[in-house]
């Protein structure tokens, strides 16, 4: 078992990707349900959304404490705690009759999620160095993108024959499933003489002042953070944009979500095979451009008094399917600079990324219009400043 990164690769691969799906489905499944979500408790669409912003800011706290606390208590430990906060709140909000509450246990699965996937890439960064760190990452980013791709086909179906609260239920069978199968077939991988099983708020916080130390780091840490984030401003209005705007039956959302998911896998999937003969830096460069030229165009197509719902999609897929060379290209980067804490260096990207979809999604929630321009206008500025943050840090790349 102490070799499962040589003798079983797949397996590792697959519970991994299936450790890092769980923000996908947490996500995703039930997107199309949050018009009914909104009847049922009887709120405003906006207040909805913020299921969505406070996943964020939930995921980014269990983030922060996750990836130090992997580097002294071990890989393996967080995971399967994370894992179980997460199921146990999945569990309890189709009970609640009270937005107030839905919104806290909210919080709280996403504290889980991001507990236990902070350290999906750092037991990958365990048992590899180099070009291997960034073509397994990316193979998982590739596995998990299949997350979106079928949850809002699950999350419609099942609001279909079980309401939203169905959704819930899915998600905390999945958490059991992978509880299980995570405890049983997952070694720890942090070498025995670096779990020390002891940590300090200096010394949690000490980890993070070494990644913010290094300011190349820091300025790629921000790149991709902010690409990142025009996905999530995305994934926020995706039912107002295509359901309540364009009008399109709940049944064809998961389908045009699907898109998303589709281009981002083929990119992910070519970007492997790059790997081979080009270094992450430049792919990510060429994914990094790609995204800004959909960001461009979408700015100014969602300005028309008409926005035409072909380019508007378009735009979208090129937009999220972008993302296929440029997490995990930039993600290799971020880790292969700081292995000494890169638990904490992968936190960091989590915190980073999730804070900044928080802090934007919150926004945009409260100054909703009627109109596409604020989302339009919000991807754009992301990937404007990711790509200007890229190029002052190519060198380093």
């Amino acid at each position: 078992m102490l070799n499962i990164h040589k003798r079983k690769p797949l397996l590792l691969t697959v519970m991994l990707a299936a450790l890092v799906t769980l923000s996908p489905f947490a996500i995703d499944s039930y997107l199309a349900a949050m018009p009914m979500m909104a009847t049922f408790f009887g709120v405003h669409g906006s207040v909805i959304e913020l299921t969505i912003t406070l996943y964020f800011l939930g995921f980014a706290l269990g983030n922060f404490l996750g990836g130090p606390l992997s580097d002294s208590f071990g890989r393996k430990p967080i995971a399967v705690l994370g894992v179980a906060i997460y199921g146990i709140s999945a569990l309890l909000i189709p009970l609640c009759d009270h937005i107030e509450l839905i919104l806290i246990l909210r919080f709280t699965q996403a504290f889980g999620g991001g507990f236990a996937t902070v350290t999906s890439n750092v037991f990958i960064r365990d048992w590899f160095t180099g070009k291997e760190v960034a073509r397994f990452v990316t193979i998982i980013s590739m596995m998990m993108m299949l997350a979106p791709l079928f949850a809002p086909v699950i999350g419609a179906f099942l609001i279909e024959h079980q309401g939203w609260q169905g959704v819930f239920y899915f998600m905390f069978a999945f958490s059991v499933l992978l509880w299980i199968s995570f405890f049983i077939l997952i070694p720890e991988s942090r070498e025995k003489a670096l779990i020390t099983k002891k940590v300090s708020v200096k010394q949690l916080f000490e980890k993070y002042k070494i990644f913010f130390s290094d300011k190349q780091s820091v300025i790629m840490l921000f790149a991709i953070s902010f690409s990142m984030a025009g996905l999530y401003i995305f994934l926020t209005g995706a039912s107002f944009i295509y359901i309540e705007f364009f009008g399109v039956e709940t049944a064809s959302f998961p389908f045009l979500f699907g898109a998303n998911v589709v281009l981002n896998i083929l990119l992910s999937l070519v970007n492997t095979m790059l790997l081979k003969k080009k270094k992450p830096g430049f792919l990510l460069g060429i994914g990094m451009l790609l995204q800004l030229m959909a960001g461009v165009t979408l700015f100014i197509v969602v300005r028309q008094s008409a926005p035409s719902f072909e380019w508007v999609f378009a735009c979208i897929v090129v937009f999220v399917g972008s993302l296929g060379l440029i997490f995990g290209n930039g993600t290799a980067a971020i880790l292969n600079i700081n292995p000494h804490v890169s638990g904490s260096a992968n936190a960091t990207i989590g915190i980073t990324r999730f804070v900044l979809s928080f802090i934007i999604g919150s926004i945009m929630a409260l100054f909703r219009t009627d109109n596409l321009i604020p989302i339009g206008t919000a991807m754009f500025c992301c990937t404007f400043i990711g790509n200007i943050l890229y190029v002052w840090a190519r060198k380093y790349v």
